[in-house]
């Protein structure tokens, strides 16, 4: 006696299209035609974050524009001379005043008011537009937001006193103070108290909700709040002139479904025979990759939907290969971890010893340059305990607190920190590019200073004694491009594509963590790192991370 018999997948295929497409088609018609409401809301919704992010975008530009603008009357010479240690009580010369009002008319017109005062919050010197100036009529009918700033000494970064400024909304708002980018959309500006900025026809309170009922019609509004500069911004616009377009292209697509149905009917009986041919051919390769025969492959002939499919298969068993050999690797990254905590335990540990005793030699001493001397090497030992514990946090998790900050001054304590290895081995380094302009990225200070410490380290042990590397550091196409280059022996193919592997090293005394470190420190700052070399002398390794 036979069992019941079973059908096909071609017969399966048959019979759902027949049986299910007309009745779940129809479904998907009437819900289509139910949400259409909330469908153009949500495609509202889209189209005001998008186009409040151009706006904020917009507004960020223009806010570093502007921030740079008060940071150079923070860096006037006589603000810095007015506040420093030499001159604490000194007033501004009138040559002084003439000069920064100078500085200042060029920004007037998106400062209403300026206010330096120093670190006990006095207030040194304060500017706000002359009545004659164009711009005075401005200030008075311009929304204004508070900024602050610190000062800080050009040369040794010590604080100074705070700058203060009434910044003009109009200079960060694109297109005036209006915004109309989206079906007559209403743009609301509110400070950090929850003032408005702008005047709006819609009570404030209902105007920043995601929904709400105004003048008899449904609006539907996004929020956004900045940090720098402080403010809350939100885009709304009436919800009407666009849901009834999209009940009406719901009620279109609903018979659209409908034909498309009955089309497919037709053509399902004659593809469904090469359909089910093709995807025997995929179970029976798919069983034997289950069994562990990741060498199996698929005829990827066609341009359809299977043959799509095939093409994926092929290529994830070939995926599933590299997996399986990366998996070594990754062990590799893990003993990397463990061997980061270790080494930051072991030189911590003599790192405080020594700190205490240099804190006791200094408080014994009393010839001035010798506890000047002590006060260096103290510092040296805070920064080397800094640098150590932060690069070797970011070697082992791959995350980095990323802050604002100059990469300058990151480039000079490196090449400091290197110094001694390249007096020690005769080797001359060139410092090259333009640092007169600050170069600004988001990262963290200690793990960057690391990766061009473990750069120039290495130019400088790949050569012997009497050659020469240098550093060029210079702007890009939207990022900030420093390259290490050295006159040693050169990398092979197989070096260059180990080289981030870690523990692997060319030389015998070398740990194998330097480039592997580096690698995964840019990695984590959401940059890359490229080695140019070969047999031949010469090697320039170049590190790429985006600016601010």
């Amino acid at each position: 006696m036979t069992g019941p018999r079973s059908f096909s997948l071609r017969s399966q295929l048959v019979l759902v299209l027949v049986v299910g497409a007309v009745l779940p088609l129809g479904l998907v018609g009437l819900w289509l035609v139910s949400s259409a409401t909330r469908s153009g809301e949500e495609l509202l919704q889209a189209r005001l974050e998008e186009t409040l992010g151009d706006i904020i975008q917009e507004i960020g530009r223009r806010w570093v524009g502007k921030r740079s603008d008060l940071l150079e009357i923070a860096d006037h010479p006589a603000v810095q001379r007015m506040l420093g240690d030499d001159a604490g009580s000194a007033t501004l010369t009138d040559e002084d005043l003439d000069a920064l009002r100078a500085v200042y008319s060029a920004y007037e017109q998106d400062f209403a008011r300026v206010i330096v005062s120093d670190e006990a919050g006095e207030i040194r010197w304060t500017q706000t537009p002359d009545p004659g100036s164009p711009s005075y009529g401005s200030r008075i009918v311009s929304s204004v937001f508070p900024v602050e700033l610190g000062i800080y000494e050009r040369l040794t970064g010590r604080r100074l006193g705070m700058i203060q400024a009434d910044l003009r909304l109009t200079s960060l708002l694109p297109n005036g103070a209006e915004w109309a980018g989206v079906g007559g959309s209403v743009l609301g500006v509110f400070d950090s108290s929850g003032a408005s900025l702008l005047p709006v026809s819609i009570d404030p309170t209902t105007f920043r909700q995601s929904r709400f009922e105004w003048d008899g019609q449904p609006w539907v509004g996004v929020r956004r709040v900045l940090s720098e500069p402080r403010l809350e911004l939100v885009l709304a616009t009436p919800l009407g002139p666009i849901e009834q377009p999209v009940l009406e292209a719901a009620r279109r697509g609903t018979w659209a479904l409908i034909l498309v149905a009955a089309a497919s009917l037709a053509l399902v009986v004659g593809v469904t025979t090469r359909i089910t041919r093709s995807l025997e051919r995929l179970a029976t390769a798919s069983d034997a990759v289950s069994a562990g025969d990741l060498d199996r492959t698929v005829p990827e002939d066609g341009a359809d939907e299977v043959a799509r499919v095939a093409r994926a298969f092929n290529s994830m068993t070939e995926n599933l290969r590299t997996t399986m050999q990366r998996l070594s690797e990754r062990e590799s990254l893990a003993a990397v971890g463990e061997f980061a905590a270790s080494l930051a335990h072991e030189v911590r540990n003599p790192l405080s010893s020594i700190q205490v005793d240099l804190q006791r030699v200094e408080e014994e001493l009393t010839e001035s340059a010798a506890r000047d001397l002590a006060r260096r090497a103290l510092r040296s030992i805070e920064r080397l305990n800094s640098t150590v514990t932060g690069a070797l946090q970011v070697a082992r998790s791959g995350r980095v607190t990323r802050e604002p900050l100059d990469l300058r001054p990151v480039l000079e304590a490196a090449t400091r920190a290197a110094a001694v290895e390249y007096r020690r081995r005769e080797v001359r380094l060139e410092a090259s590019g333009d640092h007169t302009r600050p170069v600004f990225v988001r990262g963290d200070a200690a793990a960057l200073e690391q990766v061009f410490l473990n750069l120039l380290l290495n130019a400088a042990q790949a050569q012997e004694e009497g050659g020469e590397a240098g550093l060029v550091a210079r702007t890009e196409d939207g990022h900030a491009v420093v390259s290490v280059w050295d006159r040693g022996s050169g990398m092979s193919a197989e070096d260059r594509e180990r080289a981030f592997e870690p523990f692997y090293s060319t030389r015998e005394d070398g740990t194998g963590l330097g480039l592997a470190v580096v690698d995964r420190i840019v990695a984590a700052h959401g940059g890359t790192v490229v080695i140019e070399s070969s047999d031949k002398p010469g090697t320039t390794i170049t590190v790429r991370l985006p600016l601010m």
